[in-house]
């Protein structure tokens, strides 16, 4: 390949006491701790291994030129998996389960993107993302420089996406999907043309179709809708520098934008990107610039520096675990939800987990700790059932007294890991604790210990009570965190099962799944019954799992299975049916499941189901959920986000019902929705992850909290794939990848997010909560007389609430909307009464007679919403519009809502005669004022689609007939240039070609 040639490879190869692990970081302008996994269903192929080695070296060479000397790659650790044969020399580690994000995967396609290289979970301007996607197809590809350009390039654009939280620059952002949107054009009021989606004006090329035709796409027609197949086509010789976010396939680009008074790197700020819409209108090189990995450290090493990156080889082994256990005095303490001592509920809980969770062929041993430390098992091989029962009665000898030595027992888990000869690195530890450490040495005294060893610290918090600094502890060494809060709502059970489950990276074809987790309070004798579902996907070593606070009345357990086939089963305390129906008892058949309790006495029961694959991953559907911030800071402005990503293989699943539960420390709890919609917290619709806001309304104190969410779907979704998202750029007239949607069938999960912690909490905290900026400002109508604003209403606080008003300004020039908003012209829109959140907003602004046909001035328009105390809104995108002539700024309109009242306004007299596409915009409609009007191709009473009939006839004073507003119900505008006239425009063949 292009590119590939004269890269010499060379494999090092260090030991386990010194390649360790480490979170990407950059030290000294050298990133470290860079992981590239190779997906456990990915077939043996070792010229992967070289293809990635060739790719690295070559991409840290661009990114140390295009970070001007600051960036590179310094090292690389390249796992592979247990299945291939070991050919090159490396060591074997445990299975990584530090690995939560900043890593690249590499992975078999999606039907949403294909082969096409794609970073996963780019939700805010200068976050990193999850992952680097890339296929074993592409890699292997003789021609991809063809369809990608430069593999350096490629790589470094999705670097801006993974490690920044760059967005991309070559297409119009679609917040909510928009079928008859063309996203690499956009309509320019200054040249009245269709314009390409760049940073820079220095790249030139053509509108064609399609790029592999002498066709050209006619711009300056701004009554028609450009069709799809318009492409914009670079063509001769390039010489723009800039940038990588945008046209990274052209050789010349190996630069990124900058806010610079040099016109070659100058970004520009009005062009409606992805980049511009989510990081308020900055260049990409602001967004580097500001990233912690440049904060205080701008300067630049030496040009002479060898940027070849040092490769470690790793090849994936069992999970090799410790269980460090708090026996102290107070585990002797009574849980409150189950009356059970809570060295009890450790016990049950540990021995569910090694009956139902820990897989055959992986590793576990165990440590209790008190004043002192003790190996009670040494690290076990789990082959078969007598090994679980052993390391089951060793949980079920623990006994508590003595004081709490947290450091005692971690230091005790790193010698039995030593012990085995299995080493350290990745080696896991799961410590449950309940009380603050009072023997030495402390956490913060061997935390660089378990660094250095690359031990995994995954920490489990017993009560409120428990020391502070374990969830540092476990950030710190690559683990996670969670909390038991002794409430009935998310058990023992459901936290030490989300730290199993959690633990890996890229799961293994067994790796299993909650379907169910609920908690029910029953009466003596109640019956209690619910439903859940087994889907496709699953159905492996389906297990049902029953805990009762009442070990003197048994349950009485039964099972109905689709066949309607019943089982039974009586427990005391704890008990575990093994559900096999169907299939010769081998697995458990998709369908949908009853069970039905009861007990002679009263009693708290949970209740678990989980099932593992019956196939391969790509058939399982898997959610995982995380929070923007695991610190709520009543000090701080901002508000958490909550994310849920939903998939089924690599693949998103849409339409799914995602809800929440927060459990606050007085018990009570607040029920909570996530949505896929585009609107409020989440990014862009139909992506698959899920998104709502933690309000600091929502707690009541400081300190940890829990929660509990439920995904599921009752059939009829469908998994999705669509050109959005942060992918590569391909060349134009190259094969691009056609997505497609798929059924699923119905389908439970149950998953618990890591611990969460308020800080500095007040009870009456000042309001600081701004209203959501607006992001789909646009204007679906206009004539020489109106025009036609239509926006999704923002609420009091983000998304929550309602608005208290708009404020809605006008410039000639943009950037004084985007820089100063207070120094535009305000409109009154005193008469305004904001809807609630998430309803569609629809103010007409009327002139106050009818214009010329002919624009003299270009204006700009920007809202933001405002709450009661004056809490505003980031500005909106901004909307550009023609105005006419004949229209003073002193000219008397109507400004008119429906519903709502009718008021004459004294304020910018605008009659609007061209209406352009959304500037920084989410573009849902293109209306061209008085030439045509866009009707979605749907049926009548689609919220986009302008409602004659309630929306003109309450405005007396809209003079304007209802033909110049809207034109016949029955007239919709397509993409086909052929086979549709758009209000009377001919379908003659283009031949206005343009160079740009």
């Amino acid at each position: 390949m292009k590119g590939m040639k004269g890269v010499t490879l060379i494999v090092i190869v260090i030991s386990c006491c010194i390649c360790v692990f480490s979170k990407l970081e950059l030290i000294n302008n050298g990133y470290e701790g860079l992981y590239i996994v190779i997906g456990p269903e990915v077939k043996e192929n070792y010229s992967l291994v070289s293809k990635i080695q060739a790719i690295i070296t070559n991409a840290s060479r661009l990114l140390f030129k295009s970070t001007k000397q600051r960036a590179y790659i310094r090292n690389v650790t390249i796992i592979i998996p247990k299945t291939w044969s070991r050919k090159l020399a490396g060591s074997v580690i445990s299975k990584p389960s530090s690995l939560d994000s900043e890593y690249i995967l590499i992975d078999n396609p999606s039907s949403q993107y294909g082969r096409d290289p794609y970073v996963e979970g780019v939700v805010e301007c200068g976050k990193p993302g999850k992952f680097m996607h890339l296929t074993p197809e592409l890699l292997l590809m003789e021609d991809a420089e063809k369809t990608y350009g430069p593999w350096a390039h490629m790589f470094v654009h999705e670097w801006g996406h993974l490690r920044w939280g760059l967005f991309d620059e070559y297409k119009v952002f679609l917040k909510r999907a928009s079928s008859i949107l063309n996203p690499y054009f956009y309509l320019d009021t200054v040249t009245t043309q269709y314009e390409p989606v760049v940073c820079t004006k220095n790249i030139k090329g053509q509108a064609l179709v399609n790029c592999d035709t002498t066709k050209p796409c006619d711009l300056s027609k701004v009554n028609y809708l450009l069709p799809s197949e318009c492409k914009y086509c670079p063509v001769g010789d390039q010489t723009a520098p800039v940038s990588l976010m945008g046209h990274s396939y052209i050789t010349s680009v190996e630069n990124f934008c900058d806010n610079d008074t040099v016109d070659d790197f100058r970004h520009l700020t009005t062009i409606p990107s992805a980049q511009n819409v989510n990081c308020d209108h900055k260049s990409t090189w602001e967004v580097i610039r500001e990233h912690t990995d440049f904060q205080g450290r701008n300067y630049a090493a030496a040009k002479s520096i060898d940027t070849t990156p040092i490769f470690n080889i790793a090849y994936s082994g069992s999970k090799v675990r410790a269980f460090v256990l708090d026996v102290s005095g107070s585990m002797a303490d009574i849980i409150s939800s189950s009356g059970m001592p809570r060295i009890a509920e450790m016990k049950r809980t540990a021995q569910y987990i090694i009956d139902v969770l820990i897989q055959d062929s992986s590793f576990l041993g165990i440590v209790s700790f008190s004043s002192s430390a003790q190996i009670l098992a040494s690290l076990t091989d789990i082959k078969n059932d007598t090994n679980r029962q052993n390391l089951k009665n060793t949980i079920m000898s623990l006994t508590t007294g003595g004081g709490t030595g947290i450091g005692l027992g971690l230091l005790k888990a790193k010698d039995l890991f030593v012990a085995s000869g299995k080493g350290t690195r990745e080696s896991e530890i799961i410590l449950i604790t309940d009380g603050e450490e009072n023997v030495a040495p402390y956490i913060a005294n061997v935390t660089d210990v378990l660094i250095k060893a690359g031990i995994v610290v995954h920490t489990i918090s017993i009560t409120q009570d428990a020391q502070q600094n374990l969830k540092d502890l476990a950030q710190a060494t690559g683990g996670t965190s969670l909390t038991f809060l002794e409430k009935q709502s998310v058990s023992f059970i459901d936290v030490f099962s989300q730290v199993i489950i959690s633990g890996d990276a890229i799961p293994d074809t067994n790796s299993p799944e909650t379907i169910i987790s609920y908690s029910k309070s029953a009466k003596a004798n109640e019956n209690y019954t619910e439903q859940f579902v087994i889907d496709y996907g699953l159905g492996k070593h389906t297990m049902l799992t029953v805990t009762s606070s009442s070990s003197s009345s048994p349950v009485i357990v039964t099972v109905v299975c689709p066949d309607r086939n019943k089982t039974h089963s009586t427990i005391t305390s704890t008990g575990t049916l093994n559900i096999a129906c169907g299939n010769n008892g081998t697995s458990t058949m998709p369908g949908s499941y009853s069970y039905s309790l009861s007990s002679a006495g009263a009693t708290n029961y949970n209740v678990y189901v989980t099932s593992s694959p019956r196939g391969l991953n790509a058939d399982v559907i898997r959610a995982r959920c995380w929070l923007s911030d695991t610190d709520i800071d009543f000090t701080s402005p901002s508000t958490i986000r909550l994310y849920v990503d939903v998939e089924k293989g690599r693949s998103p699943v849409l339409n799914a019902i995602v809800t929440g539960m927060l459990i606050r420390g007085n018990g009570s709890s607040v029920n909570l929705t996530l949505h896929d919609t585009g609107k409020g917290a989440d990014l862009m619709e139909n992506d698959g992850l899920y998104t709502t806001y933690l309000y600091k309304n929502y707690f009541t104190d400081n300190g940890r909290y829990n929660m509990k969410i439920r995904v599921s779907s009752d059939g009829g979704t469908v998994t999705y794939s669509t050109a959005s998202g942060q992918r590569a750029p391909i060349v134009p007239g190259a094969d691009e990848h056609r997505s497609y949607m798929e059924p699923i069938q119905p389908f439970m999960r149950s998953i618990i997010p890591n611990e969460f912690v308020v800080k500095n909490y007040i009870s009456s905290a000042k309001d600081t909560s701004p209203p959501d900026a607006i992001t789909d400002l646009r204007i679906t109508n206009a004539t020489t007389k109106a025009v036609l604003l239509k926006f999704t209403a923002p609420g009091e606080d983000f998304d929550l609430g309602q608005a208290q008003y708009y404020e809605v300004r006008a410039s000639t020039s943009i950037n004084t909307l985007i820089v100063d908003f207070d120094s535009g012209t305000l409109i009154n829109t005193s008469n305004i009464v904001p809807n609630a959140s998430g309803e569609t907003e629809q103010i007409i602004f009327e002139g106050s007679k009818p214009g010329s046909s002919n624009a003299e001035e270009i204006w700009y328009l920007g809202i933001r919403a405002v709450d009661r105390n004056n809490n505003k809104a980031r500005v909106s995108n901004i909307v550009t519009l023609g105005r006419a002539a004949s229209f003073s700024i002193t000219d008397t309109f109507n400004v008119l809502v429906y519903p709502g009242q009718e008021q004459e306004v004294n304020t910018l007299g605008t009659t609007i005669i061209i209406v352009v596409v959304v500037v920084v915009a989410v573009l849902l409609g293109i209306v061209i004022g008085g030439l045509f009007l866009y009707r979605k191709i749907n049926r009548p009473g689609q919220e986009d689609m302008i409602d004659n009939e309630t929306a003109m006839k309450p405005t007396s004073h809209f003079n304007c007939s209802m033909t110049e507003l809207v034109t016949q119900e029955d007239t919709y505008v397509t993409s086909d240039p052929v086979n549709h006239n758009v209000s009377g425009v001919s379908n003659e063949e283009y031949s206005n070609t343009r160079m740009f």
